[in-house]
């Protein structure tokens, strides 16, 4: 019995160095960069499988050139710019806030949350303005900050491109042809078009499927629909030739589409938005409606209207897919900040039943920020005003509200990127977004394959789409 003992503790041991082992394997601790070092560090003293093989990835040969090259050409990195911020001590990694244990680090958390984003405080304490949404807890995950970048291709092209590019007196982006056109932005305006320009972090996008669930007031799951998503950049191309636009197709940006497969009421309904080049052309804008087997050309405005009864709209994609020059808006840089965001999380937000509702549980980390409001000036607009946080180091939002022409504060969206530290691809997990005079929340499921070579051009022909859902 004692031997049986000894071998069965013998193989367990085995079994959990082989899972450590790979750490090890990276490139020795003392030669890491500084910004590679603290994490990897921080996750083998956790002793979490989940923190040490966060800590190899950001520790590989690739990942690090490709972080020195971002952090030579942008000239900071996030961990140097958070590392003065002083702020709320007790939020530091490790911890793990929850509904039960808030009350400590509330008046901390609040510091960490500038610009209205008390919401994410408030849902966990079930006090102030947001009271209501406790039916929505929270679990927050603080982890280190990490020294994030981009697509190696979106370096190699802004290089390249951004030296061209700059804003007329009408704010109307020009000598943009591939890349990030302003990696030293010094205007709102400027930030707004990098992100515009990332389009959708890459060449392609397929969702297949894309899958919303649907919740109402008490939190309870109203429906689930599930689509098929598509996206192609026709210009600003970066990773799959032709580069960097597709021959023929030099008036078109992008197009969008999404034909619905589930349930029976929204089956066979298709979609297609091209946005084109020319600043002042409105998007073409086509559906087809299987209940009177028409095809239907909708009005611009129609894009303010909601996805498939979710809480978003085409305005919204992305986080931001609005024509600036169709739809006019002042643009403010408030200013930068270290806040509390989303952090890069390497699994999908694992959502379950707890503390009363459905309960969200994800990595939250300091991240640079630039805060940026839009402010539209246009009275019959969807939204009055949008705050963004965007982030220094990727470009791409963090956090998003959307506010209504009333004032309200209308909208939240918490993006949760996925990130492949090897090459700097980003795309999304399962975000979600929240209606909060409505009370009503989407959360997104995809299942995405970014950059798929040879895309057919069918996905954006609404025939073939209203034909695949029969």
């Amino acid at each position: 019995m004692v031997e049986k003992s000894l071998i069965y503790v013998t193989m367990l041991f085995c079994a959990l160095l082989i899972r450590v082992l790979p750490v090890a394997a990276q490139e020795a601790p003392d030669s890491l960069p500084h910004w590679v070092q603290h994490w990897y560090d921080w996750a083998r003293k956790t002793n979490d499988l989940v923190f040490i093989e966060w800590a190899e990835k950001l520790s590989s040969p690739g990942a690090i050139e490709l972080g020195r090259q971002w952090e030579e050409f942008l000239g900071y990195n996030a961990v140097d710019m958070v590392a003065g911020d002083t702020r709320a001590p007790s939020i530091k990694p490790g911890l793990v806030i929850t509904p039960q244990n808030v009350h400590t680090y509330e008046k901390e958390l609040r510091e960490l949350f500038p610009f209205g984003f008390d919401w994410e405080v408030d849902r966990l304490t079930g006090k102030g303005v947001f009271a209501d949404y406790n039916y929505s807890p929270l679990e927050m995950v603080i982890v280190p900050t990490t020294h994030a970048w981009n697509d190696r291709a979106y370096l190699e092209a802004t290089k390249k491109y951004a030296r061209n590019c700059r804003l007329d007196e009408n704010g109307i982006l020009q000598g943009w042809v591939a890349g990030i056109p302003f990696p030293q932005p010094v205007t709102a305006l400027e930030i707004v078009h990098n992100y515009d320009r990332l389009t959708i972090m890459g060449d392609n996008l397929n969702s297949m499927p894309l899958s919303f669930g649907l919740y109402g007031k008490t939190g309870k799951r109203e429906r689930v629909e599930k689509l098929e998503l598509h996206w192609r950049n026709y210009i600003g191309r970066i990773k799959i030739d032709p580069l960097p636009v597709i021959p023929g197709f030099g008036d078109i940006y992008e197009k969008g589409s999404i034909v619905a497969l589930y349930p029976y009421d929204l089956r066979g309904f298709a979609a297609v938005r091209t946005r084109y080049t020319n600043p002042v052309r409105e998007d073409s804008f086509i559906t087809y409606i299987p209940s009177i087997r028409r095809i239907r050309r909708l009005a611009g405005s129609n894009t303010q209207d909601p996805l498939l009864g979710s809480d978003v709209t085409w305005e919204d994609w992305k986080g931001y897919w609005s024509k600036m020059a169709v739809h006019p808006a002042e643009y403010e840089l408030l200013g930068e900040a270290i806040v509390l965001c989303p952090s890069f999380n390497p699994r999908p937000i694992k959502y379950e039943q707890k503390y009363g509702g459905w309960c969200q549980r994800y990595w939250w980390e300091r991240r640079p920020v630039w805060i940026v409001k839009i402010a539209y000036t246009e009275e019959n607009y969807i939204y009055g005003t949008r705050i963004w946080y965007v982030d220094k180091e990727t470009f791409a939002l963090q956090q998003e509200m959307f506010y209504d022409q009333q004032g309200r504060l209308w909208k939240l969206w918490d993006w949760a990127w996925r990130w492949n530290p090897s090459n700097g691809e980003l795309d999304y997990w399962n975000p979600w977004i929240v209606d909060l005079i409505n009370r009503h929340t989407s959360i997104a499921d995809h299942h995405i394959m970014l950059n798929m070579p040879q895309l057919s051009e069918n996905l954006f022909n609404l025939r073939y789409l209203s034909s695949k859902a029969h």
